[in-house]
């Protein structure tokens, strides 16, 4: 992947699309739960995967018996990113993507996640340029 990054540096001078989305389904010891939490988290990966932000982030609290948890998006101006937690398990549950015409790596977006206490997750890697082609999947 980083070599990717770097062809993509060195040899386009305009922005060229690249197709990238990453879905991550695992669990956290410390669940984010306060909206402007979340937010932060969100613009920090935003800004750690050299992306930028052109709406939100946005997050919402939901109270409802069997699905609580906290709901965070964030448009970018290459696509968006989203979280989806619910807190009311131990470890938390959480579901996550991030799609972008921009490059980035599976590892940057995975270690962000520890800021939560990450305990375990599955995720998929994919390549939705010409198709759907899974580049990398994994478990942590």
């Amino acid at each position: 992947m980083q070599e990717i990054i770097q062809q993509e540096k060195e040899t386009h001078k305009g922005f060229i699309p690249n197709h990238l989305h990453l879905l991550v389904r695992g669990y956290v010891q410390n669940p984010p739960k306060e909206e402007e939490v979340l937010n932060q988290w969100l613009k920090d990966l935003v800004e750690k995967v050299r992306m930028v932000v052109v709406a939100g982030p946005t997050s919402v609290y939901v109270n409802e018996p069997g699905n609580e948890g906290i709901t965070g998006t964030v448009t970018l101006a290459t696509s968006h990113a989203a979280i989806h937690v619910w807190d009311a398990q131990d470890p938390a549950f959480f579901q996550f993507d991030i799609y972008s015409c921009s490059c980035f790596s599976a590892d940057e977006v995975l270690d962000h996640f520890n800021q939560f206490g990450l305990v375990s997750c599955e995720w998929m890697y994919i390549d939705r340029n010409s198709g759907l082609k899974v580049v990398s999947e994994g478990k942590r």
